[in-house]
């Protein structure tokens, strides 16, 4: 039998298939179809030759959510909210994100005002009913929604944390009265108290729901058509994965799909290399991302801005720039040499890819310094022109009237320095030291620059997965099912009920296990975690400390101690004789996926072979000259073999460059691992 995974990209969609016999895998890489991401699914899938009816498990990313809040196409959307609360979603907060951005401005919301509707009902925050919810009021709003061609609806209540029965009620009479329209219930997705996060949250959920339910659907009925028989799973943001027909309901979970994926695939990697601290590096054709693995774990973060909007979900901590193999390249009105964020995406492309762009990208420069081999992209199934390459950087040549060649090293410079930013924020900005850490590069742009982000950084060792190019999707394949609940519930820890909240987590977990029930997943299978948000009485933010599965008033001097040390670890100091209150009780449930063998390499000498070895290609490098670096067919390598630098290893996802003062090691799984020459080497 067989496990398939699809990434969707903003270039190239990927798949790869898994024999779970053999341990065996095989990858597929075709051009994103910007107009239906199903379309180059099912192209990738097809690329395999395997019916689906011989596949266990189909798991899926894609890029449609994000991509519809960034480009603002998602559906007309209306906002039904308790009377005097419409401009909440307006107002936010009054802190910026941009502190020392002279020209910020607030995101303009999702929903215009005259979209945005009240109710007059009350809910305390204890739960009780202080006002009723008149029906009258409700149908009038459904009346003048629908006159105004609204596509979808979200439903937020000033307390429905406490007690969503008035979202509830509301939610039956759109059933009832327009079943067209989709509906988002904010305490469907998070019953957290922040009116404005959850509002967030609410309304771009229904803002993506529409467009997010055609493409699943569609995609659904393509798998079923080839024979799968059984459920399709998506890949959600805080690194696990739902059925297709739970993701339709909350697709804000889907927000960040692809790249979670990879900071898994990378975090399963490091564990099986015997790391716990890993920075993982994706470079694709669109962006550039990072997240941080400590003791094998991604760090996560309860918060996620997306165009300064945020989302109250938990979303595996990722730092994203517009830094990709498609990055343009342009100057400023002052005369200033830019690269990104505007990307060449998979339409029109690179200039080399001879399908109508024009502009110059990061690719193009890499193809004209030497480092891709113009005879060998993806494996030599798409041709590229160096010429237009070429031609399209000496635009830029000419404005500075330097050569093509030192054009092209500026451009690959200039992204080099805003990566190697990029990882200083996920590290040295958060008192984290990057030489504690080793770099797991993937994407098919990431292998290229790794080696030398990483000198820059003084960062030991740098990690190779296989078929780099199609990581994420392979990522995917390593993840479990997964659901995280979250409830409001405010008590000092001194007075905190342990009946309570013992019955908060029973009833979460309840929920829990019906989720799962809906993916077909038993009981048995399911793991489930669970624990207080913390703070110190009068602060803001909270921490999570893991609590027992049966909370007893003998554990509260353990927890406070807990959460103390973990303050302390964070923040760098902690106020033991003040007083702690929880804020929320988290449960977090892990439906396991059982994790496949993987085929390891037949044991080589320690110089690679003569069939692994292509020879050499002239590279210019710095200083105005061209250095000659040995070329090695990535299939060919065996475990064991080392290549010193200056090299490069060709496989078809993806190129890899090791720097002259680097050797490359090939391990037990075929990863490369680059690391810096020791003295005589």
């Amino acid at each position: 039998m067989y496990r398939l995974s699809t990434d969707v990209g903003g270039t190239f969609t990927d798949g790869v298939l898994l024999n779970e016999n053999t341990g065996e895998c095989r990858v597929s890489k075709v051009l994103t179809t910007p107009q239906d991401p199903a379309i180059g699914t099912v192209e990738a899938m097809d690329r395999f030759g395997v019916p689906l009816a011989e596949v266990e498990f189909l798991v899926h990313g894609t890029t449609v959510v994000i991509n519809a809040l960034i480009e603002g196409k998602g559906a007309k959307t209306g906002l039904v909210t308790t009377k005097g609360f419409r401009d909440v979603l307006e107002i936010g907060r009054g802190n910026r994100t941009e502190m020392y951005d002279a020209l910020y401005r607030k995101p303009v919301p999702l929903v215009p005002r005259y979209l945005r509707l009240e109710v007059e009902e009350r809910v305390g925050p204890g739960g009780e009913i202080l006002t009723p919810l008149r029906e009258a009021d409700v149908l009038q709003v459904i009346e003048f929604l629908r006159s105004q061609g609204v596509e979808s609806v979200a439903v937020c209540l000033l307390n429905a944390y406490a007690n969503p029965k008035h979202e509830e009620d509301i939610g039956e009479l759109l059933r009832e009265h327009w079943p067209e329209v989709t509906v988002s219930l904010s305490h469907k997705i998070t019953r957290r108290f922040y009116e404005y996060e959850r509002t967030s949250t609410a309304v771009q959920n229904a803002y993506v729901m529409p467009r997010v339910r055609r493409y699943l659907e569609n995609l659904d009925r393509q798998v079923e058509g080839r024979g799968f028989k059984r459920n399709l799973q998506i890949m959600q943001s805080n690194g696990g994965i739902m059925a297709s027909v739970v993701a339709r309901e909350i697709p804000i979970a889907m927000v960040e799909s692809g790249p979670a994926a990879g900071a898994m695939g990378a975090a399963h990697l490091a564990r099986m290399s015997g790391y716990e601290n890993v920075i993982s590096y994706d470079m694709g054709g669109t962006t550039a991302k990072t997240a941080l693995i400590r003791r094998g774990l991604p760090e996560t973060t309860d918060q996620y801005l997306v165009e300064g909007r945020p989302i109250l979900l938990p979303v595996v901590d990722l730092r994203e720039i517009g830094a990709g193999g498609g990055s343009i390249a342009w100057v400023d009105e002052a005369g200033a040499l830019h690269v990104g964020p505007q990307s060449a995406g998979a339409e029109p492309g690179p200039a080399c890819y001879l399908r109508g762009g024009v502009a110059p990208t990061v690719t193009d420069a890499n193809l004209h310094l030497g480092i891709l081999n113009p005879d060998y992209f993806l494996g030599g199934e798409m041709q590229v022109s160096p010429q237009a390459a070429h031609a399209a950087l000496r635009q830029i040549a000419q404005i500075f009237e330097m050569s093509v060649d030192e054009t092209a090293l500026g451009v690959i410079r200039i992204v080099n320095t805003h990566m190697a930013g990029l990882l200083q924020s996920m590290t040295i900005k958060r008192g984290y030291d990057p030489r504690e850490f080793v770099l797991v590069a993937f994407g098919g742009a990431g292998p290229i620059h790794a080696a030398a982000i990483a000198r820059e950084l003084n960062i030991p060792t740098v990690i190779v997965p296989p078929s780099p190019g199609t990581f994420s999707a392979w990522g995917m394949l390593m993840a479990d099912l997964r659901h995280d609940l979250v409830r409001t519930y405010f008590a000092p820890m001194e007075e905190a009920s342990p009946a309570a909240i013992n019955a908060i987590f029973r009833e979460l977990q309840a929920q829990l296990l019906d989720l799962f029930a809906h993916e077909s997943v038993a009981e048995r299978d399911v793991v489930v975690y669970h624990s207080f948000g913390l703070r110190y009485a009068g602060q803001e933010h909270t921490l999570d400390v893991e609590a027992p599965l049966e909370y007893a008033e003998s554990d509260r001097e353990n927890i406070e101690r807990r959460f103390d040390d973990l303050h302390l670890k964070i923040y760098g100091h902690n106020a033991p004789e003040e007083p702690k209150e929880i804020v929320s009780l988290k449960l977090v449930g892990v439906g396991t996926v059982t994790k496949p063998s993987l085929l390891k390499l037949p044991r080589g000498k320690r110089t690679p072979g003569r069939s692994a070895m292509l020879g050499q290609r002239k590279v210019y490098r710095n200083g105005g000259r061209h250095v000659d670096f040995l070329l090695y067919r990535r299939a060919k390598l065996l475990a064991g073999n080392v290549i010193p630098g200056p090299a490069i290893i060709e496989e078809p996802t993806a190129t890899t460059v090791v720097e002259d003062d680097q050797v490359c090691s090939v391990d037990a799984y075929g990863n490369l691992v680059i690391s810096t020459k020791e003295a005589g080497q």
